[in-house]
């Protein structure tokens, strides 16, 4: 889990933590990822690659994905291939198609926070390779997300690794996150939240200010039930 201490030579006063897919970015960044690596040729049969993405994503609003099996079907394609030339691949990709696809006002209220002095955080279920890069376009300051295997030749192995970032893994990536930093780095921070998805309703409940951002069925009705701030980015 790659861990980022904000630049600031203050110590902030707070923390926003912002989901990825469908809270900063119009869209799932693993499925537009499958596309785009279909499109590289990287894949043999890109319709049933992306039959089974959608099987996944309905497992997920659903609340019953397997994240290992869902993260090992993501990691497939780049078995055997090179950190250096996936990260190539995904550097264009982030310039291509997730650039465009960033919701204005996510990334606006992302950069008030920073302006305001606060860290900012991007936590993800979907994998470092995918989520660091694009943390990094929206000016955050860390990026927590599912981590990859790498072979002794730093090739991808087809394995996740670590901490699974997926509903409480959120909370327990947060966790280790904060123990990576000096003694009372967070004591007394006041934590904001953003997320789309039901899902990440232990990191809403966790966080001081939580906020529902384009919400599934269920997380609008929790945040309407609790008066929760329901936001419309897209």
């Amino acid at each position: 889990m790659a861990t980022s201490q904000p630049p600031s030579p203050h110590r902030p006063s707070a923390l926003a933590i912002f989901d990825l897919d469908d809270t900063l970015l119009d869209g799932d960044c693993t499925h537009l990822w499958l596309e785009w690596i279909i499109d590289c040729g990287w894949v043999e049969d890109g319709e049933a690659l992306l039959a089974r993405m959608r099987e996944h994503d309905r497992q997920y609003h659903a609340g019953t994905l397997n994240m290992t099996d869902h993260l090992r079907f993501t990691l497939a394609p780049l078995v055997g291939r090179s950190r250096q030339v996936v990260r190539e691949q995904v550097e264009a990709f982030v310039d291509a198609r997730v650039r465009p696809r960033l919701m204005r006002e996510g990334v606006e209220r992302l950069q008030t926070h920073s302006r305001d002095g606060h860290a900012t955080l991007v936590i993800s279920a979907s994998m470092h390779h995918l989520v660091e890069p694009i943390a990094h376009a929206v000016g955050a300051d860390g990026a927590l997300a599912s981590l990859p295997e790498f072979d002794t030749d730093d090739r991808f192995t087809g394995e996740p690794t670590g901490i699974q970032t997926y509903q409480r893994g959120k909370l327990e990536a947060f966790a280790q996150w904060l123990d990576a930093h000096d003694t009372g780095f967070a004591e007394g921070w006041e934590t904001w939240g953003y997320s789309d998805s039901f899902n990440d309703l232990p990191l809403l409940e966790f966080v001081d200010h939580p906020h529902a951002t384009q919400p599934d069925e269920r997380l609008q009705a929790t945040a309407e039930a609790r008066g929760w701030p329901i936001l419309r980015w897209r």
